[in-house]
């Protein structure tokens, strides 16, 4: 199954610059990260972590434990780093994908995490997440209205994509459950981790911007840019200018 979790990689010619792993949203898969890799450095190596139940592994069960498919993904990428000379390895996690993120740098030599449209676990309501424990039955007619705003605020939605709005949240509502489930599971590491962590937020949205400093001992900082929670979707040329900045001293780069 650990080779069904990353989607098949943008390689590059010789060994890679950087070594970029993406973890898409609530409810998303690889389709999270469109038009990043025609906007990323040609020498990075470009991967998206996609949890089980879509695009490779769709119809395989869903993952029902964070830490466990933490360590599925650790043991997926830890042979990138059994070399000396090994690319800096950076994790990019959108919204719940910076939380998964953030549990895999615990497990796996990372240089850097940087999360976007993501709360700072110290910022994420008590009992917030036990709201949807297992065994608590989901309000099926309130996801389906949280599915379908998702789907209808989702960038490059078009009009004849919206004609169908009912097919897409019947096929959507799984796995946007399923990663509700497996939100609930979510526990921050003991001690913060020990590379630097960027934190990137949308101007319009509802999270209120907030530092990770507490979860590494490492340097940190934070942004803000311009669009709403699905920034790193409506301009991926901007996110990745951004991304670029705030890792320029793992490549050398100015820019």
């Amino acid at each position: 199954m650990s080779d069904l979790l990353l989607s098949v990689p943008h390689s590059v010619a010789g060994t890679p610059a950087l070594d970029l792993v993406a973890f898409p949203g609530m409810g998303s898969g690889a389709a999270g990260f469109r038009g990043w890799r025609e906007n990323l450095p040609h020498d990075w190596r470009f991967t998206v972590a996609v949890p089980p139940g879509r695009d490779g592994s769709y119809g395989q069960p869903f993952a029902t434990d964070m830490a466990q498919l933490a360590d599925d993904l650790a043991a997926a990428l830890s042979c990138r780093r059994s070399g000396p000379d090994s690319p800096p390895l950076v994790l990019f996690g959108h919204s719940m994908g910076g939380l998964l993120a953030l549990l895999v740098a615990d497990r796996v030599r990372t240089d850097a995490l940087v999360v976007a449209a993501c709360p700072a676990p110290s910022a994420l309501e008590p009992g917030a997440a036990a709201s949807h424990a297992a065994d608590v039955p989901l309000d099926e007619a309130r996801l389906r209205t949280e599915v379908a705003a998702m789907i209808t605020s989702a960038p490059g939605m078009e009009s004849d994509v919206l004609d169908a709005l009912d097919e897409l949240a019947d096929f959507a509502m799984p796995v946007v459950a399923a990663d509700i489930r497996l939100m609930s599971t979510f526990r921050a590491p003991q001690e913060p981790v020990g590379c630097g962590i960027w934190a990137l937020y949308g101007q319009q949205d509802a999270i209120d911007p907030a530092s990770w400093s507490a979860q590494t001992t490492a340097s940190s900082g934070m942004s803000v840019l311009p669009g709403s929670h699905f920034f790193v979707q409506e301009d991926p040329a901007r996110a990745v200018t951004e991304l670029r900045r705030c890792v320029a001293k793992l490549t050398g780069s100015a820019s």
